[in-house]
């Protein structure tokens, strides 16, 4: 059962640490800050169908709201996604984040892709084949067709990586840059592979 005496004390806190003023937190839900202060105060809470959008200007998961412990980040803690194909010839890649996308060449005719970064790239990477061709989608967390904007890695701040198996020596790539992101192309003089490094325009490599 909710006890609305716990998320007083939750919200309060959750705010604070944002660095939220009661009427900024209230200008971003689109409400007064008095409601604010009510629910701070024990005195009232939220309709439940604002819960979600609290979670996510506060950056917390929803159910911190609702009494549960809010886990420390682990640092550098990677995530991963990895998935097996045919062999294909015809491999297109959409580049929306900041990433490196490294093609391996092998003729064993399996075509295998392999992701890992921080939880918010592997949660917006996808991987399907359609008829004969992988499509690659690295996708934009902010959902945006035209910008790539920094966003929470969760305490993540080493590189994303993609790695594609192309299980045939002769494929074709495309890689399509649909974001205001910088795209360069460099052969690893380590392995001889070719690879393409994605980055914001105009700031470093490293970002939080």
């Amino acid at each position: 059962m909710y006890k609305l005496n716990e998320f007083c004390n939750i919200i309060t806190k959750l705010r604070k640490e944002k660095g939220l003023t009661q009427t900024a937190l209230a200008e971003k839900l689109g409400i007064s800050a008095q409601s604010i202060s009510k629910w701070e105060c024990g005195i009232g809470y939220p309709d439940v169908t604002m819960f979600p959008v609290i979670a996510e200007i506060l950056s917390v998961p929803i159910g911190v709201l609702f009494g549960e412990r809010k886990e420390e980040k682990m640092i550098n803690q990677k995530y991963q996604y990895s998935k097996e194909f045919a062999a294909c010839k015809n491999i297109t890649v959409y580049l929306g984040n900041i990433c490196k996308v490294e093609y391996v060449e092998s003729k064993d005719g399996v075509c295998k892709v392999e992701a890992e970064g921080d939880p918010v790239f592997i949660r917006y990477f996808d991987a399907e084949q359609v008829d004969g061709q992988l499509l690659v989608q690295i996708k934009n967390p902010s959902g945006s067709a035209i910008f790539w904007e920094p966003y929470d890695r969760e305490g993540f701040t080493d590189e994303n990586t993609v790695r594609i198996y192309t299980g045939s020596d002769d494929a074709d790539y495309a890689n399509i840059n649909y974001l205001d992101l910088q795209v360069t192309f460099q052969k690893n003089e380590q392995t001889g592979n070719e690879e393409v490094i994605c980055r914001k325009r105009d700031i470093d490599q490293n970002y939080n």
